[in-house]
């Protein structure tokens, strides 16, 4: 099920990039690179069967890219609060997309995306697995890191809807 939803993930953030920005990752996959200090992070959490939170950390040189295709403005002209708002609603737009194809049948609840300066994000409160995907590519300007965790259903539902012996 993991690969499932990392192949979900891969599609809907290249879907989104295309569709909705104009743009088209310049590389497959890449390994999770490690962000310089003032990159760009939205998060938002998800209610619905699963629930769970997306985090999209992006270069500060990308989000500016990004922000002026989708808004069709000089990357000179945008302030940061422009960048920020485009930053979150390019996480819900993958989020929502990730959901919808994950699971099709489902409604889900998703919250505000919010920005963020640190990787307090970065592994379930819970301190269980969940399923997890991350998807990074490498886009006009730097690079874009998408990932989202799921939580079980059992710890949703406690021990006893689990099915526990």
């Amino acid at each position: 099920m993991s690969d499932s939803l990392q192949f979900v993930l891969q599609q809907s953030v290249e879907d989104v990039l295309e569709k909705m920005f104009f743009i088209r990752s310049l590389d497959d996959a890449l390994e999770e690179p490690g962000l310089p200090e003032g990159d760009v992070k939205a998060h938002l959490t998800f209610d619905g069967e699963p629930s769970g939170f997306l985090t999209l950390r992006v270069t500060r040189e990308a989000a500016r890219s990004i922000s002026a295709d989708f808004l069709g403005a000089e990357e000179g002209d945008l302030n940061e609060q422009q960048v920020g708002e485009v930053v979150c609603e390019l996480a819900n737009m993958i989020c929502g997309s990730v959901l919808s194809r994950f699971e099709s049948a489902v409604t889900f609840r998703l919250a505000q995306p919010e920005l963020g300066e640190g990787d307090e994000h970065a592994e379930p409160a819970s301190g269980t697995a969940g399923l997890r995907a991350l998807h990074c590519v490498e886009i006009g300007g730097g690079n874009l890191t998408v990932a989202i965790h799921t939580e079980p259903l059992a710890l949703r539902h406690g021990a006893a809807g689990a099915g526990a012996a």
